[in-house]
């Protein structure tokens, strides 16, 4: 998000203004003599001009830090609204099921960075049993993403979840096209429906799911996956998964 200065309100200008003041004011009082306390108002508003002056950069920083506050206000206000996110039973995911902390993780079947990232997760959540990530279907990159999230929602409804687990599994690991020749296939596998499945792919209740989780995105500004969201931030694919973790445990 770009910082605008139109977009600062009359509160956020007088915290503004009272940011700079306390700055400025804090280098004053221990700056040589005549102390702030020694001085009328009139010096000390003299001097706290001076000072301001001379150091603009200090309301570019106090800026900076005023705009990041507020989108960081911004952005937990809109997770809020999807608290039950983080309280539905866990399906799909890394690390223990009943873990303190939980984090949200948008994936796309088509998501390179998605794939590099989990065995780095696997192995830092090991050493981190009280973080939980859980994932959900963002099928955005392609028409076979949206099928493939399909076929994997029409068999978590319609089997158990072990082989759900196991579909996705399977999903993950293909490297060609997302059709139906490879879902049947890998129903077939595995024993289970495939004309009962095919027929749940375009159910109301798999598009509901999948419209529920784009729904999400656009109003937590997630353009692409691996996002990963906790009940006060959102991040964006990365690989650096010991500082995903450490950010996770240090909100």
């Amino acid at each position: 998000m770009q910082f605008k200065l139109a977009s600062i309100g009359t509160a956020s200008r007088t915290e503004l203004r009272n940011k700079l003041i306390a700055i400025s004011a804090c280098f004053l009082m221990f700056s040589s003599q005549p102390s702030a306390a020694d001085m009328t108002d009139s010096e000390f508003e003299d001097r706290l001009r001076t000072y301001i002056l001379a150091h603009p950069e200090l309301i570019l920083e106090a800026m900076e830090t005023l705009s990041e506050r507020e989108r960081l206000a911004e952005q937990s206000a809109r997770i809020a609204a999807y608290r039950d996110i983080f309280e539905e039973a866990p399906v799909l995911g890394i690390g223990p099921d009943m873990a303190e902390h939980v984090v949200i993780e948008f994936f796309d079947y088509r998501c390179a960075p998605c794939k590099a990232v989990h065995p780095k997760l696997q192995s830092a959540l090991k050493d981190h049993p009280n973080v939980r990530v859980e994932m959900r279907h963002l099928p955005i990159l392609s028409p076979g993403s949206e099928r493939a999230a399909r076929f994997a929602l029409a068999a978590k409804k319609l089997h158990s979840s072990d082989q759900y687990r196991v579909v996705h599994e399977a999903l993950w690991t293909v490297d060609g096209p997302l059709r139906e020749p490879i879902f049947k296939e890998i129903a077939e596998a595995q024993g289970l429906d495939w004309p009962r499945l095919k027929m749940e792919m375009q159910s109301e209740s798999v598009s509901a799911r999948i419209d529920r989780n784009r729904n999400i995105a656009i109003d937590l500004e997630i353009l692409g996956t691996p996002a990963f969201v906790t009940p006060t931030s959102v991040r964006f694919g990365s690989t650096e998964a010991e500082g995903l973790v450490s950010d996770w445990l240090n909100q």
